[in-house]
């Protein structure tokens, strides 16, 4: 469960997900009821309900304002899948289903153009999806198709994936060296399993294949991973990963540059159960979720310290 602080979304059951669009001027929330509720910031007033399952909504989340007509796309303990368009009115564009509950749906960075991806836990694949606009012909009207590619990622099913933020590590960088930098950083996520194993994918965006640059935590007895979670950067080289285990382990992996192996930076124990981990956009702020609370963790010198404590009502 999350919370929602100044809105009435607990009203309508538990909330499992609450996500702000690009801007924040929104904010889209799924509940217990399988409603989504669309939601103003600025007034804390629910200014949408999207009856979107039969099931519990389990995820939400917002796409990339640059990646438009699709907007929106939830998630159920059903396995069903919506993706919504706001034209006036809200409405459905695309409905799939996976193997077990929706773990994970998000869009990737919009730098890198539209694509979803979406993951069941009871599938070991990856899905992801794509838009094509379709001519009209003798039998069909002109509209759009949205095609599904899996990739396997484990062996068991997902508890969860992260895209990598797109800035590229020349971002603060000056001089002939920038010049000649890649104006984005490579195309990557991290995903977990029920397997324990995390893994660090990368894309090739011309083939549209994946293959698996490193592996963090390997399968193997321990506690199960709940949840990955990678770390918003301004443009700085070095990259991180949050990995959440069920006994309550936290653990930072750290990577200097793109190419270099990945080392765990830190690790600490929240002291009971955590499903999620949620960094700030600025990324200096973890937040990590437990049964009735959310502990927001900051970094100081290479040390993390509880900086907040949230409770659930």
């Amino acid at each position: 469960m999350v919370a929602a602080p100044g809105y009435d979304a607990l009203a309508f059951g538990s909330l499992h997900d609450a996500r702000y669009d690009s801007v924040g001027r929104r904010l889209a929330t799924a509940s217990s009821d399988g409603v989504v509720r669309i939601w103003c910031t600025e007034s804390h007033q629910m200014v949408a309900q999207l009856p979107a399952h039969q099931a519990a909504a389990l995820v939400v989340g917002w796409a990339p304002k640059k990646t438009l007509p699709v907007q929106l796309v939830s998630g159920a303990a059903d396995g069903s899948i919506v993706l919504w368009r706001e034209q006036g009115e809200w409405s459905s564009v695309h409905r799939l289903t996976v193997r077990g509950s929706v773990v994970a749906a998000s869009f990737r960075p919009a730098e890198y153009g539209l694509m979803l991806a979406v993951a069941g836990s009871e599938s070991p694949d990856i899905c992801f999806l794509t838009r094509k606009e379709v001519s009209a012909s003798a039998v069909l009207p002109a509209g759009e198709q949205w095609l599904s590619k899996p990739m396997e990622a484990h062996s068991a099913g997902l508890v969860g994936f992260c895209w990598a933020p797109a800035a590229s590590p020349a971002t603060l960088a000056a001089g002939p060296a920038a010049a000649r930098a890649a104006a984005r950083a490579p195309l990557r996520l991290v995903s977990a399993s029920s397997d324990r194993s995390v893994r660090i994918w990368r894309g090739d965006e011309k083939s549209d294949t994946w293959s698996l640059q490193h592996e963090l935590v390997e399968r193997g007895p321990g506690p199960p991973v709940r949840d990955v979670a990678w770390r918003p950067n301004l443009g700085i080289p070095s990259s991180s990963i949050a990995v959440c285990f069920e006994d309550g382990l936290v653990q930072i992996w750290w990577q200097d540059m793109e190419g270099q192996p990945w080392s765990v930076q830190s690790s600490w124990s929240v002291g009971e159960e955590t499903f999620r981990l949620t960094w700030s956009t600025a990324g200096s702020l973890l937040a990590v979720s437990g049964p009735e609370q959310s502990l927001l963790f900051k970094e100081s010198a290479g040390q993390w310290a509880q900086a907040c404590q949230l409770y659930d009502s």
